[in-house]
């Protein structure tokens, strides 16, 4: 269906473009042939005239200047015309952005309870535009000491189901509970304030170290800073003043998750959310990290996604996650004996498996 919408559109844009590059194409050879037809007729007629004395030479000269910016000012009008379309489709997608009305609403409640714990119920999520849901009947609970992992192909809906939990998106149908509230009763504030997520791609900011770290929490001080980076084995990090160029483009893949990874545990939140984003360590690194996040899950929840076994291995329970459905849960060994998907992705990874082992 995707493939279909995006082919029809492409297409339609296409024979657009090519209609308007033509028009320009003619446009602007046929508007110089004119203005140099005219300057060619007023220098050949004013010429018969200077000669005769009823015109000056500098009276031709303006004529000539007169004729090239009437002209310059239709080629302009004609490229006016040719992007009107594209100014007034501009306009009205910024008129709608500013004109959007939310679709994530704040709640009321400013407080957790503490010793929370979120549980999906029944969950189902369809993006918008999308003849399929995304996610289907999903449940699964979140439960301090407890590590979780979510495990399952590309386009599984791994990534999806961290999205609802800080409610970036909001479910279409079942609901999410913190203790048996549902998750769309607090304010987003109070809920993402206890929320920490580290996202698949790497996020840096231009700075320095110790401003890309704050962001995780504004009262962090030095000492939580590196110890934050000490956790994440960022020891390539010789001062909080170090420079990050934009996007971290001066650091490689796995030191951009690395410092994306101490900033999520620089503050004490009640859930850890780690989108992948172990992919570009080695496998000595991450062991190290893993058995520091362990620390975390006494006092927190941490849910685990990702493609690696080797980083979901360890996890207390590990969800199999295909087309959206959850079609298998439990420990390592659990699902190696009862899921088929999951011993392929084992089978799949056994090189590297068998090293972590």
């Amino acid at each position: 269906y995707e493939i279909k919408r995006f082919e029809k559109i492409n297409s339609e844009y296409k024979t657009n473009n090519l209609s308007v590059y033509r028009v320009m194409l003619l446009l602007l050879p046929l508007m110089t042939l004119i203005m140099n037809f005219m300057i060619v007729l007023i220098l050949y007629f004013g010429s018969y005239t200077a000669l005769n004395g009823t015109l000056l030479t500098g009276d031709i000269i303006a004529f000539i200047q007169y004729a090239t910016q009437i002209v310059t000012a239709f080629i302009m009008l004609g490229g006016i015309i040719l992007n009107l379309p594209r100014m007034l489709i501009s306009g009205r997608r910024v008129d709608n952005v500013l004109n959007s009305k939310l679709t994530i609403t704040d709640g009321t409640i400013d407080k957790l309870p503490s010793n929370a714990e979120i549980e999906f119920k029944n969950v189902s999520f369809k993006y918008p535009g999308s003849e399929k849901n995304t996610l289907e009947n999903i449940n699964f609970k979140l439960e301090q000491g407890k590590t979780t992992a979510i495990i399952g192909g590309t386009g599984s809906g791994k990534t999806t189901i961290l999205q609802l939990i800080p409610r970036l998106q909001d479910v279409t149908s079942g609901e999410i509970l913190v203790n048996n509230t549902n998750i769309k009763e607090y304010k987003l504030e109070t809920l993402r304030e206890k929320i920490s997520l580290a996202p698949q791609k790497a996020l840096l900011f231009t700075g320095t170290v110790k401003t890309n770290l704050i962001k995780g929490n504004n009262n962090a001080t030095m000492d939580d800073m590196n110890h934050a980076l000490d956790m994440a084995q960022a020891d390539f990090v010789g001062s909080l003043d170090d420079h990050v160029s934009q996007n971290g483009s001066n650091y490689s893949g796995g030191q951009k998750q690395r410092l994306s990874i101490a900033r999520a545990i620089i503050g004490k939140h009640d859930f850890y959310l780690f989108d992948d984003c172990f992919s570009a360590l080695d496998m000595q690194t991450e062991s190290k990290l893993k058995k520091q996040l362990h620390k975390l899950k006494n006092e927190s929840s941490i849910l685990l996604v990702s493609q690696r076994i080797s980083t979901i291995i360890d996890a207390d329970e590990i969800i199999v996650l295909d087309n959206g459905k959850i079609i298998d849960r439990g420990t390592h060994e659990q699902l190696r004996r009862s899921c088929k998907v999951y011993e392929e992705i084992v089978q799949s990874q056994l090189d590297t498996l068998e090293a972590v082992l």
